[in-house]
């Protein structure tokens, strides 16, 4: 809660790849794999990515390589905003250093437009993927009280690349969700107190013990 879209692209889009590496690396360990090998789940598109590339390279010059990096930048972005607009501000637990709740329903932000799920194969009925990850997108079902978003992917999307705006539609929704407790929100930490005096919000131990 707080931080825009634009602060989130800087500090997941690589941030992802790391934690991909690392996740991939220690499989491989345990495997008794090496990691700089073809059994490497990252290197192996990033081969296939080298070959299509120079291929198309060869065949229509360089001067297709800027539209590829646009390409290849967009599709990224749009998976950032879509972790971006799923996740926003909603907490999971640590229940010890470095150690999270399972992933639950209640830790994703749902839409169940009927237009934008047909379009995204039910990509926004995010909240059954999180608690059955095994089962197919189009197969994805909607649960009532859960988070759930005021419009489909497209316009939250649209909403979120101006912040103030986001802002307006969501600190609100999420405060409700999480019965305004500051404990139950994953603020940004640059603007925790700000935010806390900005909405009058008080911990609920606090507000018990008071």
């Amino acid at each position: 809660m707080g931080e825009s879209i634009y602060a989130f692209l800087l500090r997941e889009m690589p941030g992802a790849f790391v934690r991909a590496w690392k996740l991939e690396s220690d499989r491989l360990l345990r495997e008794q794999l090496p990691r700089w090998s073809l059994h490497n789940e990252i290197l192996q598109p990033a081969l296939i990515t080298v070959l299509l590339w120079t291929t198309l390279t060869v065949w229509l010059g360089a001067q297709i390589l800027p539209f590829l990096l646009v390409a290849s930048f967009w599709a990224n972005f749009q998976l950032t905003s879509a972790n971006y607009i799923e996740h926003y501000g909603l907490l999971r637990a640590e229940r010890g250093p470095g150690k999270y709740e399972a992933c639950q329903p209640h830790h994703s932000w749902n839409s169940n437009h009927i237009f934008s799920n047909w379009a995204l194969f039910h990509l926004q009925r995010h909240s059954d993927h999180h608690a059955h990850p095994l089962r197919r997108y189009q197969s994805l079902r909607h649960f009532e009280n859960l988070p759930r978003l005021p419009s489909g992917y497209f316009g939250m999307f649209t909403i979120a690349y101006f912040p103030p705006l986001w802002r307006r539609v969501m600190d609100e929704r999420l405060l409700g969700v999480v019965g305004r407790d500051p404990a139950r929100i994953n603020l940004d930490p640059r603007q925790r107190d700000a935010l806390v005096r900005r909405y009058q919000l008080r911990d609920s131990a606090v507000a018990a013990s008071g």
